[in-house]
């Protein structure tokens, strides 16, 4: 039985022991691969492909004509929330301040999707 118990244990630790020595093969190969000392090897796995809105890639929609313009709270913003400007919905954030339902803002900054007000 004593046999049996220490043939398990010996294999157990020979396949832990050649995972190991593989997997520190694999990253010394993979960081090793370039001569370079940038180790550009990981490329492979990264993405470098961009894109630009020049090419027709529009990752949100353009809601910089609402800078400047007033608005009325449809909901608590706390501090965000959302607000009614011309017939249309939007979802904005406050400076850091919680105003009320029915407050009237202006739109101060709109970076992408991100809408800032000012209560007025």
């Amino acid at each position: 039985m004593l046999g049996l118990q220490f043939f398990s244990f010996s294999l157990i630790f020979y396949v832990v022991f050649m995972s190991a020595v593989l997997g520190i093969a694999l990253v010394v190969y993979i960081s090793t691969r370039t001569p370079t000392k940038t180790r550009q090897g990981t490329d492979d796995f990264i993405l470098s492909e961009r894109q630009q809105n020049v090419s027709g890639y529009i990752s949100t929609a353009d809601k910089s004509k609402f800078l400047g313009a007033i608005g009325t709270c449809t909901t608590d913003l706390r501090p965000a929330g959302t607000i009614q400007v011309e017939g249309a919905p939007l979802d904005v954030v406050t400076e850091g301040n919680f105003l009320k339902q029915g407050s009237i803002v202006k739109i101060i900054n709109v970076d992408g999707s991100r809408i800032l007000v000012r209560q007025i």
